[in-house]
């Protein structure tokens, strides 16, 4: 199948293009070049609609999103343009000419008040991330062949890059780590592995696509100071108010997965056993 991804140059798109390009026929876009990116253009520009003719994949990949939450609270039109005017042009191309889109979106999509949300719990985002998020679903949505998946806390290993769990193995001071978001945080090669089974077995819709266990910020940052030993006093426990952030953050945030595990027959590692196994990668990425 040929599959193109867009943001290949970011952390997922390039786990994705790496992880999927022995079986398909895989190309990259993204504004950055890199090894993963085949062709550099952006999504909202007017050169899009014939690259894509010129390449005409079966199915896109979207994963290409202004993500720093912060600055798309304080750059809206510009988050909006990335996040929901590029995804447009995405899918006009792809109605057009009957292709499949799968969208990475977020559980920011959801408020944050209960835990535990499932692919039926209503979307009400508090940060204008989010707001875009869930706007470009929508946009997908229009499209008769469409997957969206909603991960959170994607993490693993990334030589240079700045994820958390990356933060988490650069600590060299203290740092408030807070004990307030909770969520269902996901290992970047399980997201990857949900999106080559949602391929193969083509399915469709919405889908929570986290990892199995719901946990706060600090407790995951300590999981990962054990398998790593690091030293446990540089997390400092606090509260998400104590970090002065521009946007609001959904707390209780909490997702279940089991719907998209089932359907895809698929049992995914725990935390831990995530986690040791990037310490392999690392390890070996070292030698």
């Amino acid at each position: 199948m040929k599959i193109l991804i867009t943001g290949s140059a970011g952390f997922v798109g390039k786990n994705l293009f790496n992880y999927l390009k022995n079986e398909h026929e895989v190309y990259g876009i993204s504004r950055r070049n890199g090894e993963t990116t085949t062709h550099q253009c952006d999504i909202t520009s007017v050169e899009l609609a014939s690259l894509l003719s010129s390449i005409n994949p079966d199915v896109i990949i979207h994963s290409a999103a202004l993500a720093n939450v912060d600055y798309c609270e304080e750059h809206k039109d510009e988050a909006w343009t990335t996040n929901v005017q590029g995804t447009l042009n995405l899918v006009k191309w792809s109605f057009i000419n009957k292709k499949k889109i799968i969208y990475i979106s977020t559980d920011y999509v959801y408020a944050g008040e209960t835990n535990n949300y499932n692919e039926n719990s209503e979307t009400n985002p508090i940060n204008f991330y989010g707001i875009t998020k869930l706007a470009a679903e929508k946009v997908v949505s229009i499209l008769p062949n469409f997957l969206i998946l909603r991960p959170t806390g994607i993490f693993g290993y990334d030589k240079g890059g700045n994820n958390f769990f990356m933060q988490m193995l650069n600590l060299k001071s203290k740092r408030i780590i807070v004990t307030d978001q909770i969520g269902n945080p996901i290992d970047v090669l399980v997201l990857c592995e949900y999106v080559k089974r949602s391929i193969d077995k083509n399915i469709r819709g919405i889908y929570n696509a986290t990892g199995p266990e719901t946990i706060d910020r600090f407790n995951f940052a300590s999981i990962v100071a054990d398998v790593f030993t690091i030293n446990k006093n540089l997390l400092q426990p606090g509260k998400t108010s104590d970090l002065g952030q521009k946007a609001s953050r959904p707390l209780s945030n909490g997702t279940n997965s089991s719907k998209l595990r089932s359907v895809l027959d698929y049992k995914c590692p725990s935390l831990r056993e995530s986690l040791e196994n990037h310490k392999k990668i690392m390890e070996n990425d070292m030698s």
